[in-house]
């Protein structure tokens, strides 16, 4: 199995060497590394050159500004065609064995299908300190099983934990680049529909929280079960929820553009769930409160 590594960057020289040495001490080594620089401004760039001069990845710098979404696009699209694809943030810590262990789960799974696995995480500050080690508990995503039904109400797939196959990857280009969520929602969707994913539960990556991460940030909130049930009534009273609106934008456009492929048990679950978009919030929590529960982790 070769395996292309991309990792898209933006000003993250803080971390960058780290992350980019924990790759390259893989047990399993990539066949290529390929990050994408989305104009940075601070050291990334010398970093990156530094590397490539050693022989050890290979990089480019956008003419303008993509964005997450569309950086990643971008260097998926620079892997070699019939490799399999694991991305990686800028900030994070692999541990040694993360590419071998997915690498040997991936295999057991139908090649001909979009496939892919995913690992746990554990959380850790910008010293490296461990706050959680298991992500997913900090989420509460160990409390029910992974599947379609519950994926649709909350992406549990962290990008930086994928290993997908060639069929899975082909997806990666129909991502729009306009979505509120990341493109591991989508490629979640993609493979939970079409194929096969299948977990590890075990944390091989450090998930790095820090002030420049702001897509866990807002996800790792202390949590107060008191003062959560009290938002939870205010925000009924009020009537302005946005209780799942980014989930219902993502999983509509995926509907939209695939719900002709997918069988009719699939097709029915996505459109059971976009019913819920206009209910009032009270509906929508209860319903996601009964799919949860209605798949208990074994």
């Amino acid at each position: 199995m070769k395996i292309s590594v991309v990792m898209t960057t933006y000003n993250g020289e803080k971390y960058l060497e780290q992350q980019l040495d924990s790759i390259l001490s893989q047990t399993l080594l990539p066949a290529e590394l390929i990050v994408c620089d989305d104009c940075s401004t601070d050291g990334t760039v010398l970093i990156l050159k530094k590397y490539q001069q050693k022989g050890l990845l290979t990089y480019v710098v956008n003419d303008h500004q993509l964005g997450l979404i569309d950086n990643f696009k971008n260097a998926v699209s620079l892997t070699t065609e019939m490799n399999y694809v694991a991305l990686s943030d800028q900030d994070d810590l692999w541990l040694p064995d993360k590419l071998e262990r997915s690498a040997e789960l991936l295999k057991t799974l139908d090649q001909q299908l979009p496939a892919m696995v995913y690992t746990d995480l554990l959380l850790v500050d910008e010293n490296d300190k461990v706050l959680n080690p298991s992500f997913r508990n900090e989420l509460g995503q160990d409390k029910y099983r992974h599947n379609l039904q519950t994926l649709l109400f909350g992406n549990f797939v962290n990008g930086c934990t994928m290993l997908m196959n060639p069929a899975l990857k082909q997806y990666f280009r129909e991502i729009p680049n306009d979505v509120r969520l990341n493109h591991d929602g989508w490629i979640a969707l993609a493979a939970f529909t079409f194929g096969e994913a299948k977990e590890i539960p075990l944390p091989l990556v450090r998930y790095r929280k820090h002030e420049s991460n702001v897509s866990i940030a807002a996800d790792t909130k202390p949590r107060n079960r008191y003062r959560s049930t009290l938002n939870e009534v205010i925000t009924a009273v009020k009537g302005n929820d946005d209780f799942l609106s980014a989930q219902f934008e993502t999983v509509r456009r995926f509907y939209e553009r695939f719900s002709e492929a997918m069988t009719p048990f699939k097709r029915a679950y996505f459109e059971q769930f976009l019913q819920l978009e206009q209910r009032h919030y009270l509906i929508k929590k209860l319903a996601y409160r009964s799919i949860v529960k209605k798949f208990p982790r074994n």
